[in-house]
């Protein structure tokens, strides 16, 4: 199997081509795959975690260059410091960066959140824009069920604890940020009473306590982790022998 192998595997698995942010991003299409690394983003750890795990190939789900939001890549951009660091550890470990974002979202990532959070039978919806009836619980009880799933000493949470919710909207990813808000919008629109995030802002908490709809946050890669863990599985399912690892991502700081 060659890198590009898994590019196509990845279309086919979409049924369609990949966005135009995905794709080889780093290295040999070519490269002859003896392992791949899965992780939420390439991050210098990741990188250098890749030839000690036996894997030449790193399948990122989030930015591999780290520019301004919603900018093209600029020939300046490499040389930021983590950018230079990541390319030299890339280049250290003889590896190949292929990322997966928007259509990993849809082959896996969405739908694998919503089930380990224990919801199923979305309202009528299309694609990402459904909701999730749920028995009626407290925002303080879903608070601990999500802790418990994601495995996380504490979440940021919007809203009045003791508050009876029953719909549940999913902004996960970074659709809890305020470049996002419409999409909150739309699963409001749905009947969501309650939103359970992946990141969020400032913004996004404000966008939730005005329009008095508790919101809890998990994470960035806490909430999308979990699909790439299915991915993986998907893959040595698909390719027997296939060395496969996930690199368990942490959250970038701690409470102090």
């Amino acid at each position: 199997m060659q890198a590009r192998d898994l590019v196509a595997y990845a279309e086919k698995l979409k049924g369609a081509g990949l966005n135009a942010d995905e794709g080889v991003l780093y290295g040999d299409p070519g490269a002859e795959v003896s392992g791949v690394l899965l992780t939420w983003m390439a991050t210098v750890p990741a990188l250098e975690a890749a030839p000690r795990e036996g894997c030449n190939v790193v399948l990122c789900h989030e930015k591999f260059h780290l520019n301004p939001s919603h900018a093209d890549l600029r020939p300046q951009h490499p040389a930021w410091a983590p950018n230079r660091r990541r390319l030299q550890a890339a280049a250290d470990g003889g590896l190949t960066v292929l990322r997966v974002h928007g259509s990993l979202d849809l082959i896996c990532i969405f739908d694998d959140f919503a089930t380990a959070l224990g919801l199923e039978n979305p309202s009528p919806g299309t694609g990402w824009h459904k909701v999730f009836p749920m028995p009626e619980t407290t925002v303080r009880e879903l608070v601990e069920r999500v802790k418990a799933t994601f495995g996380l000493p504490h979440v940021r949470v919007a809203g009045d604890l003791d508050r009876r919710v029953s719909c549940a909207g999913l902004p996960w990813g970074g659709l809890g940020l305020d470049s996002n808000l419409g999409y909150i919008e739309s699963v409001l629109e749905l009947g969501a009473d309650v939103l359970i995030a992946g990141e969020a802002d400032e913004y996004g908490f404000t966008f939730a306590n005005d329009a008095d709809v508790p919101m809890i946050e998990t994470g960035h890669s806490a909430s999308e982790t979990v699909g790439l863990r299915t991915f993986a599985a998907r893959l040595r399912a698909d390719f027997p022998g296939l060395r496969t690892t996930v690199f368990e991502a942490t959250r970038p700081f701690a409470f102090a």
